[in-house]
């Protein structure tokens, strides 16, 4: 089944690229186009890769992208912003290509992962054989923190998992590449917007400080995990001297309103190649979502994935 809605994702996004591409691009003459992934397949990522380099993007860093930003520096050509979310081990597979391509890349790192191995979803099959009451990672995503925290604390001390996340002589090598810049994904990669005030003041406050004790080094830079928050967030990056954060929103027309507040897109690690494409040009949320929707308001199935089951 989901080698069908790759295919089907793929031929969606062949036929939209094919039709709007040259609009679509002209777009990012005057905007950065700036995209994170999760754990995507060496494949994928050089596919996307290419094909921004034959649309003549040039890729930079988070603190170019912080220049351009406050105005320091003027946008002339085409320019990428290239991030990852959870510090996946396979993203380790990924630096032959940007080597190669000389990509610069940042890496929004939770710090528990990295202790534990495991990040909180990856329980998820086991806690919905054991709960009846949980049917997926959306119930546990509704939850408040702190109970969704002891589902996964009953769970980790139950179930042993092979190593998902980078360990720390992983992360102290990534930190040490020239290309690479560690950012903050906070302690736990909690649902922010479910925390209290103590849980998220935590969050923000203990992985900046245990991220720099680890790497030597300040963090400037921090991503919103699931891409929710409120105004707590704003006021706790700020008492924290976080002079960036990411959320998991296309939307350009945020891209000046605030340094806490930077667009990104999505690349869907289980899409392919172009529907990949489609996403990252805008097309896939103009044309094939709004169909989505539509089909399913009309009690109809669509085999087509629109997002990344976790960020």
């Amino acid at each position: 089944m989901q080698r069908f809605k790759k295919v089907i994702g793929d031929f969606l996004g062949f036929v939209v690229i094919f039709f709007y591409k040259g609009v679509a691009l002209k777009k990012f003459d005057k905007h950065v186009l700036s995209i994170y992934f999760h754990n995507p397949s060496p494949f994928l990522f050089q596919g996307i890769i290419l094909f921004l380099r034959a649309h003549n993007f040039h890729f930079i860093s988070e603190k170019e992208l912080y220049d351009l930003a406050l105005g320091r520096e003027e946008l002339k050509e085409r320019k990428a912003f290239v991030s990852f979310d959870d510090a996946w081990k396979g993203n380790l597979k990924l630096i032959p290509v940007i080597e190669k391509y000389q990509i610069p890349i940042s890496i929004f790192t939770p710090v528990k992962p990295v202790v534990s191995g495991n990040y909180w979803w990856e329980y998820v099959p086991y806690l919905k054989s054991k709960y009846p009451e949980i049917s997926g990672a959306e119930d546990l995503k509704r939850m408040k923190n702190s109970e969704r925290m002891e589902y996964v604390r009953n769970a980790a001390a139950e179930r042993i998992l092979k190593r998902s996340a980078v360990n720390l002589k992983e992360l102290e090598y990534l930190h040490k590449h020239p290309l690479v810049t560690i950012g903050s994904h906070t302690y736990h990669h909690p649902i922010g917007i479910q925390c209290s005030n103590e849980e998220l003041a935590f969050e923000y406050s203990e992985s900046k400080k245990i991220l720099e004790s680890w790497l030597k080094t300040e963090i400037n830079s921090f991503a919103y995990p699931n891409g929710d928050y409120d105004e707590r967030d704003f006021e706790f990056l700020k008492k924290n001297g976080y002079k960036m954060a990411f959320t998991t929103s296309p939307d350009l027309s945020r891209e000046n309103n605030d340094m806490y507040e930077i667009p990104r897109v999505s690349i869907n690690t289980k899409g392919g190649k172009y529907e990949n494409i489609a996403r990252m040009l805008g097309l896939w949320h103009q044309y094939i979502q709004p169909l989505q929707l539509k089909l399913k308001s009309e009690n109809r199935k669509v085999s087509v994935q629109i997002i990344d089951q976790y960020s």
